[in-house]
């Protein structure tokens, strides 16, 4: 019985991290990160170190504060690779529009220097045309020749002109849009979490990962800091004080599928995130907190699992609607254009 334990805790060490093991190598095959959102790996970052914080006032079990440590290189590592791969691909992107700057300077110094043939070309055209019979002069000139200009076309300049014009017209106006009413608390909602992902991603792959490792290191001791002289204050007159830090690391933790939600259903796509990856969420985070009510754990470890794996269902939600569902209504779509 004692042996199986160690086997479970030494599976619950190392089982977490194998999806993003997977994850990294897909980032290195395919030098892109497109399908993966940076942001998951960063909350993951803080929780864990935030986590080893939390053993400090609060020894919980040591299989979880190991699991904490080798999240912590496991993440940083990913990220690391990440702004590799993005910094690459915005030199090829400033490579590749300096080069086509330059074609496009060497297309312009070469039109500048073709009507000098043009011109001499055209002149003989005219000097032909002014030589034929006067007498062609006096025919019928309706047939525009290729040098009358083609009158412009008025537009409407809004919808309301066009709407009279084919009023007066006789025609029947096409069926306007229903105007479009207050967006829903949900819509808002949703466009705010997009921000935030936004601003959150935008400012971290702005980093070298020389730059991300120093920040890193400075912020996490600069954390550390702080965590002690709270220990040493708060925790002396309150004995939850260190529940406080465990509640923060995990209520982190708990949002780490989150960006991966939103850039799916941005994206209408779950292309480039590793399958592997999705079993370990779902995988793990069922294990875990049968494990963590089992040991009698602390409720933070509980309702982080719990509110976690409602997390993964909807991964899964959108894997499923979105690899298979979403692909095969495109499928019959595209066979019935080709029928029809």
């Amino acid at each position: 019985m004692e042996a199986l334990r160690v086997c479970f805790e030494i599976a619950l060490v190392i089982a977490p991290h194998i999806g993003y093991g997977a994850q990294y190598v897909e980032i290195h095959r395919t030098r892109s990160i497109e399908g993966y959102a940076p942001v998951v790996s960063l909350i993951l970052l803080t929780s864990n170190t935030l986590r080893v914080y939390y053993y400090i006032g609060n020894r919980f079990l040591f299989a979880l504060l190991c699991q904490a440590i080798v999240g912590i290189a496991v993440h940083g590592v990913l990220l690391l690779k990440v702004l590799e791969v993005h910094v690459q691909q915005v030199v090829r992107a400033q490579l590749s529009e300096l080069y086509n700057g330059s074609s496009a300077a060497v297309i312009a110094t070469a039109a500048e220097e073709a009507p000098t043939g043009a011109a001499a070309s055209d002149a003989a055209v005219g000097v032909a045309a002014g030589k034929q019979d006067p007498a062609a002069g006096d025919g019928d000139d309706t047939t525009p020749s290729p040098q009358t200009e083609v009158p412009a076309v008025e537009w409407p300049t809004s919808s309301s002109e066009a709407y009279n014009g084919l009023v007066s017209s006789g025609e029947t106006p096409p069926l306007s849009a229903p105007p479009v009413g207050i967006k829903s608390v949900a819509s808002k909602f949703l466009l705010l979490l997009f921000f935030i992902e936004d601003c959150i991603e935008a400012h971290l792959l702005r980093h070298t990962p020389l730059q991300f490792a120093c920040n890193y290191v400075i912020t996490a001791a600069l954390a550390l800091g702080t965590v002690l002289l709270y220990y040493l204050s708060i925790g002396r007159v309150w004995k939850y004080a260190a529940d406080v830090v465990g509640y923060t690391a995990l209520g982190i933790e708990a949002l780490l599928v989150l960006p991966q939600i939103l850039r799916n259903a941005r994206r209408g796509s779950t292309e480039g995130l590793s399958m592997l990856l999705i079993l370990t969420w779902v995988g793990g985070d069922v294990v875990k907190v049968t494990y963590f009510i089992y040991a009698k754990q602390s409720l933070p470890f509980i309702l982080c699992g719990c509110f976690q794996a409602l997390l993964d269902i909807v991964v899964v939600a959108q894997l499923i609607y979105y690899r298979f569902i979403s692909k095969r209504e495109s499928e019959l779509y595209v066979e019935g254009e080709v029928s029809g």
